[in-house]
């Protein structure tokens, strides 16, 4: 699994707000078993992230690895 970001929309010294509630998520999403669903998961949270924080849709997201 890699964590991915668009370098044309944010970069790695760009700050994001995170709350607490989506911390919680993030972490309880790793404990799923199943890989396709945790990265499913995964990618819901990181879309409500990238939308509180008024960024372009695609800014961060993370894919599976082979």
């Amino acid at each position: 699994m890699n964590f991915v970001y668009n370098k044309n929309i944010i970069t790695t010294q760009d700050e994001l707000l995170v709350s607490v509630a989506d911390l919680r998520d993030l972490v309880q999403a790793f404990t799923i078993g199943n890989d396709a669903q945790k990265i499913q998961e995964l990618k819901m949270i990181l879309e409500s992230i990238v939308r509180k924080n008024r960024l372009l849709p695609g800014a961060v997201d993370v894919i599976g690895s082979n």
